[in-house]
């Protein structure tokens, strides 16, 4: 895609992303953010601040950057089991809940790695 129809495909994509997520992203509280931020690293592999600034710009992850760390909420943290306790909760939690098959795992959740 040349760059115009780019920036068209993803604000029309942002756009309808937003309708179908924004008030239930809205709603979280800090403590559901503070996880919300930690899946999706686990899920991509990239951390929330990282894909902001690629389909965002730079500037624009600076500043959700900024709001995030207001709501104690860091974008740049990453998900690992091994240092963080809390990850290693949230690893446990989601691995018994797909085991119990209480949660369907997402595509690619087997595919992630846990390095000691």
């Amino acid at each position: 895609m040349n760059s115009k129809a780019k920036r068209k495909y993803l604000r029309d994509r942002q756009n309808i992303l937003a309708d179908q997520y924004e008030k239930q992203l809205r709603d979280l509280t800090t403590t559901e953010g503070q996880i919300f931020t930690k899946l999706m690293n686990r899920a991509t592999g990239k951390n929330v601040y990282e894909i902001i600034k690629e389909l965002r710009g730079g500037w624009s992850a600076f500043w959700w950057n900024l709001k995030g760390k207001m709501a104690d909420i860091d974008l740049k943290e990453k998900y690992d089991p091994h240092v963080n306790r809390t990850d290693e909760y949230l690893e446990s939690l989601l691995q018994s809940n797909w085991n119990s098959g209480y949660l369907q795992p997402y595509p690619g959740a087997n595919n992630f790695k846990i390095y000691k």
